[in-house]
């Protein structure tokens, strides 16, 4: 995980993150609502609440943006894109493994869920 937040860490190219970001997020939401039917849970309360989620995502990667312009840096984009590829990856990474899919890793997912 560690090699996976340095290589987005290095990417500076402003397309090039919000491409990445929408990916995972597209990502997060088709495998949330593949699980939802999986096990009969398709809610529109659960689903407003997540594309509130994600429409903040956007938010934060915009106002990121504008202050990486205003400011002449290239850290608040960089930075916003970071936390919101590892989350959306691992949110991904958790909806697969609740299909059924048997990745690598999953174990420390498992862990980090019983110590909520």
């Amino acid at each position: 995980m560690e090699e996976f937040i340095t290589i987005i860490k290095s990417i500076t190219e402003i397309k090039t993150l919000f491409l990445l970001c929408g990916m995972f997020i597209f990502t997060d939401v088709i495998t949330g609502y593949l699980k939802a039917l999986k096990f009969q849970k398709i809610n529109s309360s659960i689903s407003r609440d997540g594309y509130i989620k994600k429409l903040a995502w956007i938010i934060a990667l915009v106002l990121g943006f504008a202050i990486d312009l205003l400011t002449g840096v290239n850290i608040f984009l960089v930075g916003s894109a970071t936390v919101c590829i590892s989350t959306e990856a691992i949110s991904f990474y958790e909806n697969l493994g609740e299909l059924g899919i048997n990745l690598p890793f999953s174990k420390y997912f498992e862990k980090l869920k019983d110590e909520k």
